[in-house]
């Protein structure tokens, strides 16, 4: 009895134990082909913890001391399957290499007559006296790369069946000679974000510190979203940054005050979206029904 007790012991002081430091996972994601994943979305849910990989697939994930070892590690990117892994299996790897498989696209195809539709602006289309502004740094970062899977956005109401064609931004901050964002479109349900609207990574770049408006093309993506949604959230993702000095630090988008939508953001891909009341000087340019 003594030795079952005993056994049962060690093995929950082995599943709860931590780490005493911080360490770091580092791996590459390929297809079946063997060929690099860029930008995969990696992170362990509701632990404040992700990343995303480099274009070359390469990636490198910092797990915190107060991170278990049978917590899990989520590899998440668009037209794949997930892929789960503990970290106890990461770290028992000589070579942390994640291939990850082809997932049948399960988004329904929606297509419509856009003759009689009429161009739309769905957003905040004026930039504000420049008195608020929504930074991606936060006090926590401590290197470039902490805000690497972090994303920001805003909910947007749809009245009329509409064709996505362009999606515009506000920058009022900008100290990066490069930088690499992915646009993510959500259905929302009870104000909460659920399932990813899109079958493509929609991937845009930013350079040489460049302020004022952003416009990022839709349409070779063949975006349609259907009345039925009532409302849906896009969000901007940081996934790659080159700073321009060494303490360079900021990025951010103009934001007001307003009861009609909200701003969404999460420091982590797999963390839980944050809301609050408020607009950011983001707009998308939509053809929509009568």
């Amino acid at each position: 009895m003594n030795k079952i007790y005993l056994t049962c012991l060690l093995t929950l002081i082995i599943v709860t134990t931590g780490f005493s430091q911080e360490i770091k996972l580092k791996g590459k994601i390929t297809d079946s082909d063997n060929l690099a994943l860029p930008f995969v979305n990696i992170g362990i849910p509701m632990k404040n913890t992700g990343t995303v990989s480099n274009e070359n697939g390469e990636y490198k994930l910092k797990i915190p001391s107060n991170i278990l070892e049978n917590d899990t590690v989520v590899f998440s990117y668009i037209g794949y399957k997930t892929i789960n892994k503990s970290i106890a299996d990461l770290q028992n790897q000589k070579a942390i290499s994640i291939q990850m498989e082809t997932e049948e696209n399960q988004l329904e195809e929606v297509v419509f007559e856009t003759k009689k539709f009429k161009d739309k602006k769905l957003g905040r289309t004026s930039k504000g006296l420049g008195l608020m502004h929504f930074n991606f740094y936060t006090v926590y970062e401590k290197e470039i790369d902490d805000r690497l899977s972090k994303e920001l956005g805003m909910n947007f109401k749809l009245r009329k069946n509409c064709r996505l064609e362009k999606f515009n931004f506000a920058i009022s901050q900008n100290e990066f000679k490069t930088l690499k964002f992915r646009i993510n479109i959500y259905s929302l349900t009870n104000g909460q974000p659920e399932d990813l609207l899109i079958s493509d990574n929609i991937l845009f770049d930013i350079t040489n510190e460049q302020l004022g408006w952003k416009s990022i093309d839709l349409n070779p993506y063949n975006i349609y979203l259907k009345e039925e949604l009532g409302e849906f959230l896009l969000t901007i993702q940081w996934i790659e940054s080159n700073k321009s000095k060494a303490q360079s630090k900021f990025f951010s988008i103009p934001a007001s005050k307003s009861p009609f939508h909200k701003i969404y953001y999460r420091d982590k891909a797999m963390d839980n979206f944050e809301s609050q009341t408020g607009s950011l000087s983001i707009y998308l340019d939509a053809k929509c029904s009568n």
